[in-house]
């Protein structure tokens, strides 16, 4: 999809969404590696979606929720915020997905229980996001340290 460059920070982030779930996740690798820094927060909304989505996934199906805190918590809570930024009249299911994909982490995390198939969705749901606002947005302002 974008070979090995890097987002220029400025230019629209332009591709065709998946349509089956290993089309997903092969973009939302993609997008990972086109959006996000080697550390640090992404630069744009759409390159922190990703970071944090891939964070969440990284903590509770590698690290078994070992490290999970408060910051992971509030890496989810910002998820919501973004997807409220959307026209709610044009895609009002994501906001409501993006609500209940993130508070079923945040209790999977809290309780130590690691899930597969939360993870997926909140992946899923952030590539779709970002295919849905291909201009770049800057991030919104956070006080998570993650």
């Amino acid at each position: 999809m974008f070979e090995g460059k890097k987002h220029d920070g400025v230019s629209p982030i332009i591709f065709e969404k998946g349509k089956n779930t290993i089309e997903l996740r092969t973009q939302f690798h993609q997008l990972w590696d086109y959006l996000v820094p080697s550390s640090g927060r992404a630069e744009t909304a759409q390159g922190e979606i990703i970071r944090i989505a891939g964070r969440v996934q990284h903590e509770m199906l590698d690290n078994g929720c070992m490290n999970w805190n408060e910051d992971f918590n509030k890496m989810l809570k910002i998820i919501v915020k973004y997807a409220e930024l959307e026209d709610k009249n044009q895609y009002p299911h994501d906001v409501k997905a993006a609500k209940r994909i993130t508070n079923t982490l945040m209790k999977c995390g809290k309780q130590g229980i690691c899930s597969e198939n939360w993870c997926e969705a909140l992946c899923q749901w952030a590539v779709k996001w970002v295919s849905q606002n291909p201009n770049v947005i800057a991030p919104l302002e956070a006080d998570y340290n993650q």
